[in-house]
């Protein structure tokens, strides 16, 4: 197939970011027949994947790489939409060989500096050089700079951050500098645990979803000791942080190598042991959120989800006030009618909404290996934390996004 350059319209741009998928697919659809860019087939994948119909997803999505292999996003919806389908070999593959087409962070000019949010600088800098001390290697393998020069720029980081308001962007630049600001990309692949989940009488859990807490339900213990303990070593030791938010919190997804056999590992157990909530759903996205030990997390939001799920990794001991550090939670769900953006990023009128339904707000506290079960639509945000000093300490959590399979 010829490639197109043909973008998708503004206006179905504007139609997806209202949530307005149905209507989004036909005008994508009319599009198709005409001009069949790989822009215009990875947007109808991406919203029949939203849509649930698995089917016209992934026909589109391997239309769309094969019109051009070394698409990045359209290798990354395939990859996506082939996890939902739980062709999980096949979604690995594909999800490791769009890993080699991201883009890179790229410098100002030429060969100078690259611009940087400084949590991002700082968490760069840790975990390189936790790796170092990690895996037994001499000081400056991977970070080539003296301990004293490390100390100086680790401390002159935690002081921008600290009380900053807005997080100040920072050039680095130079070997040492550049290797900070975009760090080799390396992910820590293991053989996934045999068994992923704690077995339990997950109708309970079911239950408390369905009952008094509408459309919520907390798990502790959630993982078995193994697979806990091997996606803390994931998180820990894969440089796939990527995505920095201005409040101080970095992400990671599937774009940037969050990815592995044991996260879908968890997902298809998951779905295996509630099918009466998540047996018609598919695993549609899912990311992990590292906290800078004083920075607040997410803002009051909610998903693009039917049914979300997120739990906590840190161990206990790094949480300095037990009690919190977890969930703040309303029963409330957005309006059918607001778009992405009004739930994701209209905060003074989420909470005059909340105000006016006179909603109720939950706390849960944050627990290592605590999980929490609720309708991706209602309200939440990260409570205010505080955890140790140390890049091991940081609050780490993972969420995943079940979405509804048409049948």
């Amino acid at each position: 197939m010829a490639r197109s350059p043909v973008l998708v319209p503004e206006g179905i741009k504007r139609i997806i970011a209202s949530g307005r998928y149905s209507e989004a697919a036909d005008s994508l659809r009319s599009l198709v027949e005409r001009e069949p860019s790989v822009a215009i087939l990875t947007a109808l994948a991406d919203v029949s994947l939203q849509l649930g119909d698995l089917a016209e997803a992934k026909e589109n999505a391997l239309k769309a790489v094969d019109a051009d292999c070394r698409n990045h996003a359209a290798r990354v919806l395939l990859a996506r939409v082939r996890t939902a389908l739980d062709e999980c070999d096949a979604a690995m593959a594909d999800f490791r060989d769009a890993l080699k087409l991201a883009p890179r962070m790229a410098p100002t000019a030429g060969d100078g500096p690259i611009a940087v949010p400084a949590h991002q600088a700082l968490h760069n800098l840790e975990q390189l050089i936790y790796l170092e001390q990690v895996d037994n290697l001499a000081p400056g393998t991977l970070l080539p700079a003296p301990p004293s020069l490390r100390e100086v720029a680790r401390r002159k980081l935690n002081q921008m951050l600290e009380g900053a308001g807005e997080i100040p962007t920072i050039p680095l630049g130079g070997q040492y500098g550049r290797l900070m600001a975009d760090p080799p990309l390396v992910r820590h692949d293991e053989a996934p645990a045999s068994l992923c989940l704690i077995p339990r009488d997950w109708s309970d859990v079911v239950q408390a979803f369905a009952g008094e807490g509408k459309g919520i339900a907390c798990v502790d213990h959630l993982l078995t000791p193994e697979a806990l303990a091997q996606l803390q070593r994931f998180c820990l030791r894969s440089t796939v942080w990527r995505r920095p938010y201005p409040p101080g919190y970095i992400g990671a997804n599937p774009e940037s190598g969050f990815f592995s056999p044991l996260l879908l590992r968890i997902a298809a157990e998951l779905r295996q042991a509630m099918p009466e909530l998540l047996g018609e759903h598919h695993l549609s996205y899912w990311w992990s959120f590292v906290c800078q030990h004083q920075r607040p997390g997410t803002d009051i939001h909610a998903d693009q989800s039917d049914i979300s799920l997120n739990f906590w990794i840190t161990p206990d001991s790094a949480n300095l006030q037990p009690g919190s550090g977890g969930l703040d939670v309303w029963d409330v769900a957005a309006p059918a009618d607001w778009t992405f953006y009004d739930y994701n990023f209209g905060g003074r009128d989420i909470h005059a909404f909340l105000e006016k339904e006179g909603a109720r707000q939950t706390t849960y506290a944050y627990a290592e290996n605590r999980a929490l079960v609720f309708r991706g639509s209602i309200f939440h945000q990260t409570a205010a934390t505080r955890f140790a000093d140390g890049f091991e300490n940081r609050r780490r959590n993972v969420t995943m996004l079940f979405r509804r399979t048409r049948s």
